[in-house]
């Protein structure tokens, strides 16, 4: 399930695969959110990326600590699984951002109806 390079990771692998169905009520693969690799990392090790940066878990390997250290902002992400947990972050606690067609929604017809004509249309 998990990638080569998490390996490579001393962070502990959640116990239960991790959900968001308030974010994500179709999972994380189904989103069109995160990559494959990125949805893996999220369902193996999310119950324990969430417990370490809430204070529910202790970090035990320096993995964990450096995880703590960038979630606090005082390092960079130096791991798919930083990165990955990143943009999850973003996506999930972040604004939507909603774009229309429309300029502005106090837009009206009648701004547009000066350049219509029927005589320019007509075919009688």
């Amino acid at each position: 399930m998990l990638g080569t390079t998490m390996k490579n990771l001393s962070i502990r692998v959640s116990q239960k695969p991790f959900i968001d169905r308030q974010k994500f009520p179709y999972g994380f693969r189904k989103s069109g959110d995160f990559s494959i690799g990125e949805a893996d990392i999220l369902t193996g090790y999310g119950k324990t990326l969430l417990a370490l940066e809430c204070g529910e878990l202790s970090p035990e390997t320096d993995d964990e600590r450096h995880f703590l250290d960038f979630i606090s902002g005082k390092v960079e992400a130096e791991n798919a699984l930083e990165r990955t947990w990143a943009k999850y972050v973003r996506l999930s606690r972040g604004k939507k951002h909603f774009y229309t067609l429309h300029s502005s929604a106090a837009s009206n017809q009648s701004d547009y109806d000066e350049d219509y004509s029927d005589e320019a249309f007509d075919v009688a």
